[in-house]
């Protein structure tokens, strides 16, 4: 019996750790099976460490084409969420697909390590880094965005991670260094060249892509149309 509840202490203990997953069972103990299954969207402010809150969206189960928000905030007895609206206008862009948590192999904390070790190689630092998993549009495969700030909280970096896999899909520094190649090292083009213009429409796309949050009234929300105010 010991050795029973302790295989399950550790599966459980794997699970906790492998992919953010507790946030999908905390919605759906908290509102149910069919919110937790619509979840779109997870985003958290800039913070220095691992995100204590988080803004979670997810598809209405009882009202076609509206989404429901919750908080969730990182207590000592686990993560409270708390209703934080609801209706058609809480994003500007809604992403297509549910996150299949299920395929979430890299949480918020292995992705920061992924781009801290991207930062070195194109010799930038940040301080701190705002985080949102959402599905890729064409594949469902679950990705982080991170934008990345410095100890003024300037933009320095963008990197788009695989949350499945953790490589690499997209990554742009403030020093003009950029590639969308995975496993590709970063790369700068001449000014004025059609090299440079080329990164910068990859730049934008790639910005735009990530560009869901609508009038939240969260930092994170006033966070990101500053991020994106160059498209």
């Amino acid at each position: 019996m010991k050795t029973i509840l302790l295989t399950i202490l550790v599966l459980a203990s794997v699970s906790l750790v492998r992919a953010n997953p507790e946030i999908a069972t905390v919605i759906d103990q908290e509102y149910g099976a069919a919110t937790s299954e619509g979840i779109v969207l997870l985003q958290s402010s800039a913070s220095s460490a691992d995100p204590a809150q988080w803004a979670v969206y997810a598809r209405d189960p009882f009202r076609q084409g509206e989404l429901v928000r919750a908080s969730l905030t990182m207590e000592r007895s686990g993560w409270a969420p708390k209703a934080a609206g609801a209706g058609s206008k809480l994003l500007s862009r809604v992403p297509p697909q549910p996150i299949a948590f299920n395929r979430v192999q890299f949480r918020s904390s292995d992705v920061r390590r992924i781009a801290q070790q991207n930062a070195v190689l194109a010799k930038t630092n940040f301080v701190t880094a705002a985080y949102q998993l959402a599905a890729n549009a064409t594949t469902g495969a679950p990705e982080w965005g991170l934008a990345l700030n410095d100890v003024n909280g300037a933009e320095v970096g963008f990197i788009v991670i695989s949350a499945e896999t953790g490589a690499v899909i997209h990554q742009q520094w403030g020093n003009g260094l950029a590639s969308n190649v995975p496993g590709a090292p970063v790369t700068s083009a001449e000014p004025g060249s059609p090299g440079e213009k080329a990164a910068e429409d990859v730049k934008r796309t790639a910005r735009r892509a990530w560009e869901w949050t609508g009038d939240t009234g969260l930092e994170v929300g006033r966070f990101f149309k500053k991020l994106f105010r160059n498209d």
